[in-house]
């Protein structure tokens, strides 16, 4: 079984799972600069890719996601529990929200 999030994000990983009634694949890895993550992520049977950057804090994680890489566009909040991080995805002005579970596969 995983330690906290923080230790499985210590290196780069592949999470997949759904957002709302989507299922989506994030890859996500250790600023090399900085603390945080930065990443991306995409709906299956789309091909856009959108940016990820955010942090974790022991089991807790908040991202914010990008289209274009400047402008957010929405984000991510939720906690890691029993292999599954689930929370919620919201956009930035918190007028459309969708549950998020996500599983760390194999990279």
């Amino acid at each position: 079984m995983p330690g906290s999030l923080q230790d499985v994000l210590s290196k780069p990983a592949v999470l997949r799972g759904t957002l709302g009634d989507e299922r989506v694949q994030l890859s996500v890895k250790p600023k090399a600069d900085e603390d945080g993550l930065e990443g991306k992520y995409f709906v299956f049977g789309q091909s856009a890719q959108i940016f990820l950057a955010g942090e974790v804090d022991q089991n807790d994680l908040m991202m914010e996601e990008s289209h274009n890489g400047k402008d957010v566009s929405g984000q991510w909040e939720g906690s890691f529990k029993n292999g599954l991080l689930s929370g919620t995805w919201s956009t930035l002005d918190g007028s459309v929200t969708k549950p998020f579970s996500l599983k760390v596969g194999a990279p």
